[in-house]
């Protein structure tokens, strides 16, 4: 079902960069984009679970090598989640037809399942989180259900930076519907952010395992507690993806402080890497998990685009790179290369897409005119759009 390392490697060698500056254009009407969804989704190669981990492999059904590619679809995590619906289902179409992905990331919040007390729980958010499944299994994507406590409501993100009583609920909840399911993986907790600047990095990661107090507020238990209760408690037989501290940036240090977490079929999940954008900080970051035959990697959540003007300050955001016209296809060559994963953040006109109308349009960065300065005169459409859809579909072939 997969090429090996050495297909990605040589396959990702001919896409090209486009370097034309992206400008306004008409986009096609829905019906067209639906027509071109329809016929691209006979040429789109499917992943079949269930998913065990192998030495720094993921294997699937058959012992098939699997290697996750895809793109995060955010709108349960919103408190006007509901508003997201049709637009979700939209996106989910659009990341298994016209992006030929294998996978797809639902990210959900425990607090719009069961209130900031961890004590209620909405059915109608449930049935959200079923319906956005159904569709997903039904395009025969590889499902990964998220939980992100971030956006809900006012001041949460200061609050639950790290798990929660409620998160432990949270997962029992999803594992009684989708423990058993062989397409659907568990992402536990979504970019922990138990760290500050100057923070010792054996307390960081020691704060990340085991829980503890920090900013004034205590987490009873760390990730390690969290990955067990799920595994062992809840019976859970999923693949998990175990994001680390510090916003998932890096797993640098993790091993050598003794950090690896005790449990079965885990990938840890990397989340937009920083800078300096080259081969010796990716093995630095994550690469040595892979290099050193410890566990299997995935980029979890990545994408690289111009920002929008503003009056402000210029402070580019991690998410666009200053060198993303050369950088960008060496990442995905580096990926290819170690059999890394890659899943996206997100159908967004602007991240990856120029229009809700055209799902299959991507963005394009444009290498003469890229620009991280966040007041900068941004080019329209200016996203690794394209580059990604090219390595979704060398990958898929």
């Amino acid at each position: 079902m997969r090429g090996t390392k050495a297909l990605f490697t040589a396959a990702l060698s001919a896409i090209v960069l486009t370097v034309t500056t992206v400008g306004a254009a008409a986009l096609p009407a829905v019906a067209v984009a639906h027509q071109a969804r329809a016929a691209a989704s006979g040429a789109c190669r499917t992943a079949t679970g269930p998913f065990t981990v192998s030495g720094t492999q993921v294997l699937g059904h058959g012992g098939r090598p699997f290697i996750s590619y895809g793109i995060t679809v955010p709108g349960l995590q919103v408190l006007n989640w509901a508003a997201s619906g049709q637009l979700d289902q939209e996106k989910i179409a659009a990341v298994a037809h016209d992006w030929c992905a294998n996978t797809v990331r639902l990210q959900l919040n425990q607090n719009n399942l069961l209130g900031l007390s961890g004590t209620g729980y909405n059915q109608a958010y449930m049935a959200a989180i079923r319906s956005e499944v159904s569709a997903a299994e039904h395009d025969h994507l590889v499902v990964v259900l998220n939980d992100n406590t971030e956006f809900s409501y006012p001041g949460q993100q200061a609050r639950q930076r790290g798990p929660v009583p409620g998160t432990e609920l949270f997962w029992k909840d999803l594992a009684s519907l989708y423990g058993n399911d062989p397409q659907v993986i568990f992402d536990l907790f979504n970019e922990p952010r138990t760290a500050d600047p100057g923070m010792p990095l054996d307390q960081v990661w020691q704060l990340w395992l085991n829980g503890g107090s920090f900013d004034g507020v205590t987490y009873p238990f760390g990730m390690a507690a969290l990955a067990s209760y799920v595994r062992t408690t809840l019976g859970a037989r999923n693949l998990f993806w175990i994001e680390g501290p510090d916003m998932s940036t890096s797993f640098a240090g993790m091993v050598s402080n003794g950090a690896q977490l005790p449990v079965s079929n885990v990938v840890y999940a990397v989340h937009h890497p920083q800078a300096p954008n080259d081969q010796a900080s990716w093995d630095a970051d994550f690469g040595y998990l892979v290099n050193g035959g410890i566990a299997p990697v995935v980029d979890g959540e990545w994408t690289n685009y111009e920002p929008a003007p503003t009056s402000g300050p210029a402070t580019p955001p991690t998410s666009c790179w200053t060198d993303a016209s050369t950088a960008v296809p060496a990442y995905f060559q580096y990926l290819a290369s170690h059999g890394i994963g890659l899943n996206a953040y997100q159908l967004q006109p602007g991240y990856l897409i120029k229009s809700y109308a055209n799902m299959a349009g991507p963005t394009t960065i444009s290498a003469q005119s890229w620009s991280c300065a966040a007041n900068s005169e941004s080019q329209p459409g200016q996203g690794a759009g394209s580059l990604l859809m090219a390595w979704f579909r060398q990958q898929n072939s």
